[in-house]
């Protein structure tokens, strides 16, 4: 039972941060984008439970508001490629042929390019808005997943409950949502927590660099700041924003390995 009590506070920690991101608005004490409300650089404090960046924005207000753009891009580019990463992995898995063979060739180039380098040259062209941002880490980030949709499928549509719905005359449609898509489900379910926590990082990573939308408070954009307060003593500006990305990124990835090893254990 060792894997039900780390699952269980997987998931406890994972709607913990759920429920943080969606009600950051009464969470935070502050708005996290004022930049007039305290002084600058302000070390932790009763006011200012994680002290204040160089423009006199709230850190901790920040960091809540956060955690919510970050599971913002995490969920919907996630959802995103598993969507891509199921329709391509399960018509070239039972269909195969020229089209499965083709799918699989447009995944290879998608994989055979450095992915950040793409992501990067494409919201620079795109313009960095949240919406273009979750769009471009979706479509970067489906191949890989498409693989192993692929190849749980090609395993299981030589079952014999599969061979059994072509020989009474169900058509390929059906057999592949009712008899294919159901088993391959788990492999989804832990495919899509594992893009969660990419896209995650990937998004963070933009905001350092300055990619992001700076409507929506980051903690990519939180460590930008903190490049230059770590050296004038801003300690706090690099230390909390960095603990809520790692508690971030270590929670999606621990549900990720456990629904592996509870629901798809051949994958593990």
């Amino acid at each position: 039972m060792r894997w039900l009590n780390s699952l269980t506070i997987c998931v406890a920690l994972t709607l913990l941060l759920g429920i943080v991101g969606l009600l950051a608005d009464l969470i935070a004490p502050y708005d996290p984008l004022n930049t007039r409300m305290f002084r600058g650089l302000q070390p932790p404090s009763n006011v200012n439970l994680m002290g204040t960046d160089q423009l006199g924005r709230d850190v901790f207000s920040w960091v809540i508001y956060g955690i919510r753009t970050s599971l913002l891009v995490g969920l919907s580019s996630a959802t995103i490629a598993v969507a891509i990463a199921v329709l391509i992995g399960l018509l070239s898995g039972y269909r195969g042929g020229i089209i499965g063979n083709t799918l699989m060739r447009v995944a290879d180039v998608f994989l055979s390019i450095p992915r950040f380098m793409l992501i990067i040259v494409t919201v620079v062209l795109l313009s960095p808005r949240i919406s273009n941002i979750i769009l471009v880490i979706a479509i970067f980030s489906w191949p890989e997943a498409a693989r192993v949709v692929r190849s749980e499928v090609l395993s299981i549509k030589e079952r014999e409950y599969v061979m059994a719905a072509k020989a009474l005359g169900s058509r390929d449609l059906d057999i592949m949502v009712s008899e294919i898509l159901p088993n391959v489900i788990p492999t989804i379910l832990s495919l899509w927590t594992l893009i969660i926590a990419d896209a995650i990082l990937t998004e963070s990573a933009l905001g350092f660099l300055g990619l992001s939308d700076l409507n929506y408070p980051s903690l990519g954009v939180m460590l930008m700041m903190a490049k230059n307060a770590i050296f004038v003593g801003g300690w706090w500006v690099l230390l909390f924003p960095s603990i809520a990305l790692v508690i971030l990124i270590l929670v999606f990835n621990s549900l990720s390995d456990k629904l592996i090893e509870r629901l798809s254990p051949r994958l593990g």
